[in-house]
């Protein structure tokens, strides 16, 4: 199939899946959100918002299909189903970039324009920050990491990814979220709440990163400047290489 959806008339700048519904969602820089629906091999518009007061940043399936987040530049946030009905909706005190569902959608984690990481019950309830170390903590894993780190903040989160669980969890001692800092600096933990998360240091200045669809594959991409040039780069590291390089 090769279709061209048509439907914004400015850049698209979100995708995101919903595989358990066959349904698409975008966003473009007007705010305009679309979920369009597969039907009979084609795709067609199902269901149309614009909130007009700012731009959407990150929008995120749960992994069953039934809910999405849809986090606002000026830190508004809603979550809907996927018939289309607002199940609650708030403000936070926060410029938001990024935002991921836990596995079991019990929890929401949102990346800040600041640099923090807040996380919320599905209800809506605020939980706390989470204990980020994007700097000043050495490499490795457990509490003397976590007992060197020096609170987070100030350092770009560019990449937030929960791996979801539809591919099974290998071992469930490893990791799932994945942090990555815009400094090169990875933090790979086992939930939100994780004292002892894996910390490494890709030596890169990073843009991206994204768990494989089993969940033991992190990719990392970035530019690699040492040696006095610019280099481009993709890597990829499993989840058990992670942890026996860290120490686990």
């Amino acid at each position: 199939m090769n279709q061209p959806l048509e439907g914004h008339d400015r850049a698209v700048i979100n995708i995101a899946w919903n595989p358990m519904g066959h349904k698409l969602t975008t966003s473009d820089e007007n705010g305009l959100i679309i979920v369009w629906m597969l039907h009979k091999g084609l795709w067609f518009e199902e269901m149309i918002n614009n909130r007009n007061k700012s731009v959407v940043r990150d929008l995120q399936w749960t992994a069953d299909g039934k809910l999405i987040c849809i986090a606002y530049a000026d830190g508004a946030v809603i979550i809907g189903s996927a018939t289309g009905s607002r199940e609650w909706g708030k403000t936070l005190p926060h410029r938001l970039e990024r935002v991921q569902w836990s596995p079991d959608a019990r929890f929401l984690v949102f990346a800040t324009a600041e640099g923090t990481l807040e996380t919320f019950n599905g209800h809506g309830d605020p939980l706390g920050p989470v204990l980020l170390q994007p700097e000043d903590a050495p490499v490795g894993s457990g509490a003397e990491a976590a007992a060197a780190a020096g609170g987070g903040g100030g350092v770009r989160i560019c990449a937030l990814d929960w791996y979801d669980g539809t591919g099974g969890f290998e071992d469930p001692s490893l990791p799932t979220l994945a942090i990555a800092f815009e400094n090169g600096r990875l933090q790979l933990m086992r939930g939100h709440d994780d004292a002892a998360p894996l910390l490494v240091d890709t030596g890169m200045t990073l843009t991206t990163a994204k768990w494989n669809p089993q969940g033991t594959v992190l990719a990392v991409a970035g530019a690699n400047t040492s040696g006095g040039g610019k280099r481009h780069t993709l890597r990829c590291s499993s989840t058990t290489a992670a942890a026996a390089t860290c120490g686990t």
